[in-house]
């Protein structure tokens, strides 16, 4: 699993409120509290290419000026089976 934290800067602050509606629809998408012009959002995938679908989506919405990744966290005990002792 692959855990990422991101900052969203906003187009418009009144389109946080709209836009964490948006967000928290989506599985594995939590956002924070907005400060500002920015919102700070959790997500969590099973794969990098999962996590690459989930920026590309944000980066979409309306709102969104910019995503920035502040943060990514492999759990390599779930990425990689563990090796048996032989």
């Amino acid at each position: 699993m692959v855990t990422a934290g991101l900052l969203l800067s906003l187009e418009a602050k009144e389109s946080s409120d709209r836009l964490a509606s948006m967000l928290s629809a989506r599985d594995a998408v939590f956002p924070g509290s907005p400060e500002g012009s920015w919102l700070p959002v959790a997500v969590e995938a099973a794969d990098d290419g999962g996590l690459r679908e989930l920026h590309d989506w944000i980066a979409g919405l309306p709102g969104v000026a910019y995503v920035d990744v502040v943060h990514v966290s492999f759990d390599d005990a779930l990425m990689f089976p563990p090796t048996l002792p032989t």
